[in-house]
């Protein structure tokens, strides 16, 4: 039986990019999120759900030009971004008080969800206005 071998690791520039695209979410999400203290914040609502789509939908947006052929690469980008900036404020808080994020799952759910949501968005505009644009040749 011939031995299957892994598929190929996408090249160095493309892991940079899709790196680029996570830490772009991961600001634009952290970015809104950080700055409210844990007692005030309410998943959904606060931080803005709406300012939330609208900030990952452009990520995602962008995300669908740098990372190119395909669609779940782009998309998913933005769910991780998102989920690493509630993981990032849980490893902050925590370290100073152990029992201030006993639901952290959730909120990493809530938000991955939202990012996902907006990932899905920024993405199908971007294909979208790339399959209705002609490409260039030159």
């Amino acid at each position: 039986m011939p031995r299957m071998s892994p598929p190929p690791l996408p090249p160095s520039n493309a892991i940079l990019r899709r790196a680029a695209v996570v830490f772009a979410a991961f600001l634009a999400c952290g970015l809104l999120l950080w700055p409210i203290p844990y007692s005030r914040v309410s998943l959904p609502g606060n931080p803005s759900s709406t300012l939330l789509l609208l900030l990952g939908g452009a990520v995602g947006f962008v995300a669908a030009f740098l990372i190119r052929p395909g669609f779940a690469a782009p998309w998913l980008a933005v769910p991780m971004g998102f989920a690493l900036a509630v993981l990032a404020r849980v490893a902050v808080e925590t370290s100073s008080d152990p029992t201030s994020h006993n639901l952290w799952p959730f909120e990493v759910v809530i938000l991955g969800g939202i990012g996902l949501a907006a990932g899905l968005i920024g993405v199908s505009l971007a294909r979208l206005l790339q399959r209705l644009t002609p490409a260039r040749s030159g």
